[in-house]
Parts: structure tokens; C-alpha cells; sequence
């Protein structure tokens, strides 16, 4: 989780491994990089939400931005599904999630997704 700089982040889960923060604009170009990164290192990859109960209302408080971080505006459900294909494809090893406005609770949006990250790993059998 990270504050709306993306400069300051803070580790929800637990683990030892070096890790590296790494930006794109989207998938294809993520997992591009990731294949250049070392296998020995984490790679966590920056992701601007906007987190409404629908998609119209996500989409709206996502500003334009113009910028290399992949951008999810949606549903809490939609954003853990994006987190979950995103481990099983190996595109990443883990997430930041980055406020697309200050009025947005990171942690709530955070706490919440875990919960459903988690449920949905096991059931597509990566954990």
C-alpha cells in the first residue's frame, strides 16, 4: 500500500526476500520487465485504484493521469480478481496499490481486497 506520492509504502504482507518496485502501463509490457528482473528478488507491481461500489463511479474519481503505472478503476471484487491473475500469470509477485485521489481509504481498499486476494488463490490453485 502506498500514499497518493507512491513514494512512501508499507508491506500488508509478510516476507524476507528483496524486493523491487516496478512500474508499467500495462500487462504485457509488466511481464516484459518482470523477465528481465531476477528470479532471487520480489517483484511488486505499482497499481493506481480507484475503488467505488460500480464501475461508473470508480471511473469517474479516476483522474487522467498521465503516467507508466497500470490504472484499475472498479469494484473491490474486480481489483482482487486484477491481483490474483496477476500472481497466477507471474506477472508480479505482489501489488502496490497507489490512491488515485486522497479521498480514497487505502487501507480499507486494501484490507478488503486481501481478503478477497486470498480466497481466490487457493480456489485457482496457486496457493
Amino acid at each position: 500500500m502506498a500514499d497518493a506520492s507512491g513514494d512512501n509504502w508499507s508491506e500488508l504482507t509478510s516476507g524476507d526476500t528483496a524486493a523491487v518496485r516496478m512500474a508499467a502501463p500495462d500487462l504485457q509490457q509488466a511481464r516484459r520487465a518482470r523477465g528481465r528482473i531476477s528470479d532471487d528478488v520480489a517483484v511488486i507491481l505499482d497499481i493506481t485504484v480507484a475503488v467505488a461500489a460500480d464501475f461508473r463511479s470508480a471511473h469517474a474519481a479516476m483522474p487522467l493521469l498521465d503516467d507508466d503505472t497500470l490504472h484499475y478503476a472498479g469494484t473491490i471484487d474486480g481489483l482482487a480478481s486484477l491481483v490474483a491473475d496477476i500472481f497466477i500469470a507471474e506477472v508480479a509477485d505482489g501489488v502496490t496499490f497507489i490512491p488515485a485521489s486522497p479521498e480514497q481509504d487505502m487501507q480499507r481498499v486494501a484490507d478488503a481486497a486481501l481478503d478477497r486476494i486470498a480466497r481466490r488463490l487457493p480456489r485457482l490453485g496457486a496457493a
